[in-house]
């Protein structure tokens, strides 16, 4: 039975009883859409609907099953039983494709929740990479079990949707309802098309892989090439044994870009008491470090700690001390003793000058809480090793205490986000420390010049921005550059083409519809072929997420442009020239 034949026969029949589509769809309770859809050929009605449509039309059953008014009625049996047979059969199909159309929705919806999770993942990625948490999480997951690792989900993620994608071509390639556009009867054209996809795609991926590989680079950049500063003197001829104003120590102290900040101060000192006019009683060389670091050639595994204790302690302010080990062993002295320390500081009555002198500053009583052989491992950062070691802010305090201003005798560090050097040399610049000037002449030690080791991360970053910058200067001609060749790779393969689309036109067609079949048509192969590629691209190239997703939504929408575009180029063939002209 011919779908087109039976619903012009109930479309003349319900004319002619004076009825509307939805007074006969009333009448048979169905919807109205439904009756449309039988006048067009598009449906056929279920057999139970048969004989109420019939009588409602005014025409027997086998009249309305055959789709012809008949002079004479009557049939015998056996041309009868034919036609109910076909009947049931035409059903059968017409139900059978409905529930295949079903799975091929679902499948499409399966495959549209991947394309959306890929998406999202993308989203997610390229988002941590701005605040620069991308790489953390990334490293977080390397060990991960299967369960934890969104690398795992991302490649099935890709998997599921081809999966979806394919089970859904192959359903509607099965539907013989389905004439207008078939992939199957352009195998070798629709695999092109795929490959096609597969290799922009990857190709975009690597680019874009480039720009992220670099990026990569400059944020990891600082570890690579650490930039050091020190204070120094107005001409940087020194940077130990100088005065540090209180307030630049506590500018470097409060400063977010400081890091790994060593300081000390530098004092004399007698044990238990100092006889003025007796020098000889003040004759220890005493250093408050803010780390074990601070103090040159030592490491916290060289110092014999007291139970309990390490070199946390010079991080704080308890009065606690490190001494050194020929001091230790020749008064004898045993670790958590307390031992009293008369110290003196050093000061200058001009501060214009580097003339010396000295005065007492406060007795304290520390606890020894290790010792250690300073001989042979002093790095010559002052002329004499020190006698004792105590905690910088200790030392500080005591300053405070006493009304006497303090100076810091040394202070180096890292900067910390050397990305932001300029805004770090401008916060140095506002606390008051200035560029140290060689041709000065500096008769003093004051400690006012910061020197900053950058020229070697200055020119790499430079050349990697450059690098970048160049790249992405690229990527709007690339975006063109593939609408291009969705263009033209679909304007070659399609040109066999042409015949089908006009038959499509004469068969009532118009330009719209035909051209919104041929491009689901080609969106089914784009899809495919990008996400193909996608998953491609991150089990050969790796970085996960933000590139091949990334990648895959760009040449889909450029490529699909370009195919738009060469699809209502193709849509222009006059009907009876491609119906009657060879090629």
């Amino acid at each position: 039975m011919d779908n087109i034949r039976f619903g012009k026969f109930i479309r003349e029949s319900r004319q002619a009883k004076g009825l509307t589509q939805k007074q006969l769809a009333e009448q048979i309770h169905v919807s109205d859409k439904a009756v449309s859809k039988w006048e067009n050929g598009a449906g056929f009605p279920d057999i139970k609907i048969l004989e109420p449509l019939a009588q409602c039309l005014g025409v027997s059953l086998l009249e309305l099953m055959q789709s012809e008014r008949m002079a004479e009625p009557e049939i015998d049996r056996e041309e009868a039983e034919q036609i109910v047979a076909e009947t049931i059969s035409q059903s059968k199909q017409a139900q059978e494709r409905g529930r295949q159309m079903w799975k091929v929705k679902l499948l499409l919806g399966a495959c549209a929740c991947g394309v959306l999770y890929l998406v999202c993942v993308g989203i997610g990625y390229l988002a941590g990479q701005e605040e620069g948490r991308a790489l953390e999480k990334l490293s977080a997951f390397s060990d991960s079990p299967w369960y934890e690792n969104p690398v795992f989900f991302y490649v099935w993620a890709g998997a599921l949707v081809i999966l979806c994608g394919a089970g859904a071509v192959y359903l509607l390639w099965k539907n013989e309802s389905i004439r207008e556009v078939k992939i199957g009867r352009h195998k070798v054209k629709s695999l092109l098309t795929i490959l096609m996809d597969m290799l922009v795609v990857f190709l975009l991926h690597t680019y874009l892989s480039n720009i992220a590989n670099n990026e990569k680079q400059l944020a990891m950049l600082p570890e690579a090439i650490p930039i050091n500063a020190y204070v120094s003197t107005a001409d940087g001829s020194r940077q130990s044994g100088i005065f540090i104003k209180d307030s630049l120590v506590q500018g470097l102290l409060d400063s977010a870009y400081v890091d790994r900040l060593k300081m000390d101060v530098r004092l004399k000192a007698g044990i238990d008491q100092v006889i003025p006019g007796e020098w000889h009683t003040l004759n220890l060389f005493l250093d408050g470090v803010n780390g074990i670091e601070a103090v040159g050639g030592i490491e916290e595994s060289d110092v014999v700690w007291n139970a309990g204790a390490d070199a946390s302690i010079l991080q704080g302010s308890e009065a606690k001390c490190i001494v050194s080990k020929e001091l230790f062993e020749r008064k004898g002295w045993k670790l958590g003793d307390q031992v009293t320390l008369c110290q003196w500081y050093y000061y200058r009555k001009d501060e214009r000058y580097a003339e010396l002198f000295a005065g007492p500053l406060q007795t304290v009583e520390y606890e020894i809480a290790g010792y250690v052989d300073m001989r042979g491992r002093w790095d010559d950062q002052f002329a004499v090793p020190p006698d004792v070691i105590v905690p910088f802010h200790a030392v500080r305090n005591t300053y405070a205490e006493e009304g006497i201003p303090f100076f810091a005798s040394s202070a180096a560090f890292q900067v910390s986000d050397a990305l932001s050097l300029n805004a770090f040399k401008q916060e140095m610049k506002d606390l008051g420390f200035r560029s140290a000037a060689p041709t000065e002449l500096d008769q003093s030690v004051n400690g006012v010049a910061l020197n900053v080791n950058d020229a070697a991360f200055i020119s790499t970053a430079e050349h990697l921005r450059q690098v970048i910058d160049t790249v992405r200067a690229f990527f709007p001609f690339l975006l063109i550059l593939i609408v291009g060749v969705g263009y033209l790779i679909t304007l070659l393969l399609l040109q066999s083409r042409k015949k089908e689309m006009a038959l499509l036109r004469s068969i009532g067609l118009n330009r719209y519809q035909c051209f919104r079949v041929f491009f689901v048509d080609q969106l089914t192969l784009v899809i495919t072929g990008v996400v193909a590629g996608s998953v491609l691209a991150v089990l050969i190239q790796g970085n996960y997420g933000g590139s091949s997703a990334l990648a895959g939504g760009l040449v889909g929408i450029c490529y699909m442009a370009g195919n738009s575009l060469a699809l209502w180029k193709l849509l222009d063939v006059s009907v009876m020239e491609a119906l009657f002209v060879e090629g």
